[in-house]
């Protein structure tokens, strides 16, 4: 069953973003890190510690699942690709935040029909 926010304050909303970048293709933490960016994390780079600890999360709660890739360059890298209970965790955070959306959308909406400056 589908709950954001309970594995910890503002977990979740870094959770539904690493499976939604993994969905797109399996990658490794700083990458992943970097690719919030295209999300709009823009002002203030994570720590690589927030990106990990949510992925060990995620591992332990079959969410994603990792293994050791071959690099060109430097050491091995821990990848992480999306299971397919990560994919039902992906949809249950979107049907939440598309209803999210409409919640603030409304607030806004009854602001600005209030002319205010």
């Amino acid at each position: 069953m589908f709950q954001p926010g309970r594995y910890g304050r503002g977990s979740g909303w870094i959770e539904a973003c690493l499976l939604c970048l993994l969905k797109e293709e399996r990658s490794y933490g700083y990458s992943l890190m970097e690719k919030l960016n295209t999300l709009g994390f823009t002002a203030e780079p994570f720590n690589i510690s927030v990106i990990y600890r949510n992925l060990r999360s995620m591992e332990k709660r079959q969410l994603v699942a990792s293994f050791w890739a071959a690099s060109e360059r430097g050491p091995d890298k821990r990848m992480y690709e999306i299971t397919q209970k990560g994919e039902k965790a992906l949809k249950g955070w979107i049907r939440f935040l598309k209803k999210r959306q409409k919640l603030l959308q409304a607030i806004v909406d009854k602001y600005e029909s209030m002319h205010l400056e």
